[in-house]
């Protein structure tokens, strides 16, 4: 008989894998160009808005979270290509974070970095105890960025949170 946590992790590792970003699902050297365009695609959608600063740092934040909740995913499965994806996420969301906070002051970057771990920390904690839907909303919106298609939709909905 399965318990609800176990049915809950269950539901993590086979119900999530369809929110990874794109550039996890790529193959090889695809995935370096598919976070190029994702880097490229948020970068032009923050120059573009007047609120640049703003969305910049919400974007970084977010990024951040992205990078840190795959990571934390792949520590809580067992399943070796769920844990591969996880971490390929996870890097490429880190890349795309990397590129994203370069205009930003160190101070600064470091500053959303940490609040995205207190965020995500929580979040891993209520999944560990409750299950998977406290990560849902982030992982949607992290997939949303990650895709180059919805770059502008998904920064859009940043800025009004």
């Amino acid at each position: 008989m399965i318990s609800n946590r176990q049915s809950a992790i269950l539901l993590l590792v086979f119900g999530m894998l369809s929110a990874l970003p794109a550039a996890a699902q790529s193959a090889g050297g695809d995935s370096m160009w598919t976070v190029l365009d994702v880097t490229k695609a948020v970068n032009g959608a923050i120059e573009e808005s007047p609120q640049s600063t703003e969305l910049r740092e919400k974007a970084v934040r977010r990024f951040s979270e992205c990078s840190l909740v795959y990571g934390g995913l792949s520590t809580m499965t067992s399943n070796a290509e769920t844990k591969k994806n996880y971490v390929e996420a996870q890097r490429a969301t880190a890349a795309i974070e990397s590129q994203i906070a370069r205009p930003l002051q160190s101070a600064k970057r470091v500053e959303l970095e940490e609040a995205g771990r207190q965020t995500v920390a929580t979040i891993l904690r209520t999944v560990k105890s409750e299950g998977a839907r406290e990560v849902a909303p982030l992982l949607k919106s992290c997939k949303a960025l990650n895709d180059s298609r919805e770059v502008r939709t998904a920064l859009q909905a940043l800025l009004q949170q």
